[in-house]
């Protein structure tokens, strides 16, 4: 799933190289690597019937992101280093059923089957790719 090292591109190399920069001026702590990313995007999409809808908190961003899901999981994820939190929101309305399905349960056993750190949060549930210093 994920995109190997040597595919990357000059300016995506140049990113890769100034986010760690930044994450280790800003004392964040590193959870995931590339392996560990594939690893989680592959238990998530293993879930029967999930769409997975997501929102992300990128590690140079000062406020969380809005409440508005996007869908199409795991198109459109930036660099894994750029990443502080994927929160997957676990209540998904089935189309043809009406009335929301609760994904949480399947979605912790998956991450923790692929030993994904996560976080159950009142939005959703958050895979953990950097936490900051302090909190």
């Amino acid at each position: 799933m994920g995109i190997a090292k040597d595919k990357l591109s000059e300016e995506q190399k140049k990113e890769v190289e100034r986010l760690r920069q930044f994450v280790s001026r800003n004392r964040f702590n590193v959870l995931m690597n590339s392996t560990k990313w594939r690893a989680a995007i592959d238990a998530v999409a293993a879930i029967p019937g999930y769409p997975a809808p997501y929102r992300i908190r990128c590690v140079t961003e000062v406020r969380d992101p809005p409440a508005a899901w996007i869908q199409g999981f795991p198109e459109g994820l930036p660099l894994y280093n750029a990443i502080e939190w994927l929160e997957l929101n676990p209540l998904v309305v089935v189309p043809g059923k009406g009335k929301p399905r609760d994904f949480g349960a399947d979605i912790q056993s998956a991450l923790q089957a692929a030993g994904v750190p996560m976080a159950v949060e009142k939005t959703g549930i958050r895979i953990l790719g950097h936490t900051r210093a302090g909190r």
